[in-house]
């Protein structure tokens, strides 16, 4: 293992240095992973003056020990059998600390044709498309760590559903943490490439079996082809409080095609969800929602940026946080409209119920348009429980600790909604009533 030991930005930046230059892998990834260091270095680490990571506390990560597990911890199945859910025992892809495990997979139900295989053994199969595919996204990516997790990810798996298929069952995506010794940075990365006219939902949970410190680095990678239409949920409960969750999302979508997607957290010292969706094709229609539950000194942080470069394209983003105790979020969102991208529309709401005096919530929601025939909007609210709302529900027989789980459900029941799998919303619901 190798160990990032010191507390400071510069030796942390030693220490991936070093990491870089003794990571082993498939010699098909050392252009890719050359690459993706190379715009690290561009980037390099954030600091409270980049926008973005205004509010994330980086110090906190640059003062940790953490080590790259160059070997998966052995899992058993039973341990991580509870974290599967009804839904998906035979859609399942495991990763143990950051590695795919097949061992630990079952993917009989997918469609025979469909296509589960690691990075390395892509690039034999798929490598053109996969290299044009990697090098455009490296050379935009604005995101520090998205491009850590290309350049040190231990080997990624790449999902291909072939054109006009629809998958009878979610896919769940289990990111199992087993670190009983000492704290692990773990990055899983995914690719997915969803052919024309064909149907994915995925879902992403976690599982950390023991540890309590340690760092995810996770991206998600979606590639959408003309009337293909994705569903993407995130689930990062049941993280303990020392952990660092940082995901990063990234989509390109075609003509008439969808992605939607959803998260939802009850955060950590900070999890930050990042997406970055470019609406390349006509009639493209992007929407993510997302919902933050906190407590505690628990953060969470959302980035969004949506890129519309076609006409008659649509986009809708709804964020929702509840913040108890002394915890913390932040939303920066922009919707980014180009000259050609006519006949935009594009929304964008964030929303915070604060639910104590110590607890706060900031939000920058932005628009940045060259078209002269867009509809665009966005908004923001931080308030309190409404006095008003609760004398009327107590004077009608509520209980006030029911009258006020009554107003914080319905707060976040529309983006609860939008999780199709009804495992996930049971789960959310346990989650919500441990949470008051």
């Amino acid at each position: 293992m190798m160990s990032l030991s010191q507390n400071t930005p510069a030796s942390f930046q030693s220490a991936l240095d070093l990491a870089f230059q003794q990571g082993s892998g498939d010699p098909l990834l050392k252009k890719i992973r050359q690459k993706a260091w190379e715009r690290f270095l561009e980037l390099g680490l954030p600091t409270a003056k980049n926008d973005v990571f205004r509010y994330v506390p980086l110090r906190k990560l640059f003062a940790q020990a953490y080590e790259l597990p160059q070997n998966p911890h052995p899992v058993t199945l039973a341990s991580i059998t509870p974290h599967i859910l009804p839904e998906c025992t035979h859609s399942l892809m495991v990763f143990v600390n950051g590695h795919y495990a097949p061992e630990l997979s079952n993917l009989t139900a997918l469609p025979t044709k469909a296509v589960v295989t690691s990075l390395a053994e892509a690039l034999r199969s798929f490598g053109a498309f996969l290299t044009n595919k990697w090098n455009k996204s490296l050379t935009e990516e604005t995101d520090a760590f998205a491009t850590l997790n290309a350049a040190l990810h231990p080997n990624g798996i790449f999902f291909y559903l072939p054109p006009r298929t629809q998958m009878e069952k979610p896919l769940q995506v289990l990111e199992v943490v087993d670190a009983p010794d000492s704290p692990l940075m773990v990055m899983p990365r995914m690719h997915f490439f969803v052919g024309n006219q064909s149907e994915l939902k995925v879902i992403s949970t976690l599982a950390p079996l023991s540890g309590s410190n340690y760092w995810i680095n996770q991206t998600a990678d979606f590639t959408i082809e003309e009337q293909a239409h994705v569903h993407y949920t995130q689930l990062s409960y049941n993280l303990p409080e020392a952990a660092w969750h940082l995901a990063a999302t990234r989509a390109s979508l075609k003509r008439d095609s969808t992605f939607i997607a959803v998260h939802a957290t009850e955060g950590s010292t900070t999890t930050r969800h990042d997406y970055r969706l470019t609406l390349a094709g006509e009639n493209a229609n992007a929407e993510l929602n997302g919902a933050w539950v906190l407590r505690g000194k628990r953060e969470a942080h959302t980035h969004v940026l949506i890129e519309h470069q076609s006409p008659n394209c649509r986009s809708l983003q709804l964020f929702k946080g509840i913040l108890n105790e002394a915890s913390h979020s932040s939303f920066e969102g922009k919707i980014l409209v180009r000259q050609a991208a006519q006949k935009t529309n594009a929304f964008q709401l964030n929303n915070n119920l604060l639910l104590s005096d110590a607890a706060r919530a900031e939000s920058k929601p932005n628009l940045e348009i060259f078209a002269d025939d867009v509809k665009a909007s966005h908004g923001a609210t931080i308030g309190q429980l409404d006095n008003e709302q609760l004398f009327y529900l107590i004077t009608r027989g509520c209980t006030p600790s029911d009258a006020k789980r009554l107003l914080v459900d319905g707060f976040v029941k529309d983006v609860f909604d939008k999780i199709t799998v009804p495992s996930c919303r049971a789960s959310l619901t346990q989650h919500m009533q441990h949470y008051l």
